[in-house]
């Protein structure tokens, strides 16, 4: 995969060991004017960020011989997570060549049979593994919130060709009961008769 950042560069939101990817309801009238392509492939570049600003902080602990933190710990499971979800939509944009939002949903669909279908390991673990395992459901929920709202933010942007009428065209009835055509749709011509007095 081509990326984009390199490890050690500072993380999207400038907090420590934050992975803020979704945006709320105080995203500005920028965000609001760039494509859905954009959005997700800025969705793909921040979660490849955050992943390697937390890479990064693990390996410089390690290398200073310093006891590694939970925090850091749980930051670098996370991480590691999101990108792996947000990875999967660009493979199934790329590799399927499908749209954003087509590729947004399976991967939706896919993190959420994650959440509620997995079945229970056949033995047990330890608990390092069950923080590693929460903090993978933990992202996989941060995941489908930050995708919800960007394809709620998708389906709420007025586009032409996507059921509305261009130019004041009026739509054909499709929902009509009788045989008569929609009245709207159909041009008044003018009387040819002469009225009479």
């Amino acid at each position: 995969m081509d990326d984009h950042y390199q490890p050690g560069c500072p993380r999207p939101n400038g907090g420590p060991g934050g992975t803020t990817l979704a945006s709320g309801p105080s995203a500005g009238p920028a965000e609001d004017a760039r494509s859905f392509d954009e959005l997700t492939a800025e969705k793909i570049a921040a979660a490849r960020h955050a992943y390697y600003a937390a890479a990064a902080e693990v390996v410089i602990a390690l290398q200073n011989g310093r006891w590694l933190s939970s925090e850091q710990l749980f930051v670098a499971a996370h991480s590691r997570a999101i990108r792996a979800c947000w990875d999967l939509v660009e493979q199934e944009i790329t590799g399927k060549k499908l749209t954003s939002d087509h590729a947004v949903r399976r991967v939706r669909s896919w993190a959420r049979h994650y959440l509620t279908g997995e079945p229970p390991v056949a033995r047990p673990g330890t608990l390092f593994d069950h923080a590693i395992a929460h903090a993978s459901r933990i992202a996989a929920r941060d995941f489908l919130t930050a995708s919800g709202q960007l394809l709620t933010q998708h389906l709420a942007e007025p586009s032409v060709g996507a059921g509305a009428p261009a130019s004041g065209v009026p739509l054909p009835n499709r929902h009509a009961t009788s045989s008569t055509p929609n009245p709207v749709a159909v041009p008044t011509a003018p009387s040819t008769r002469a009225a009479a007095p």
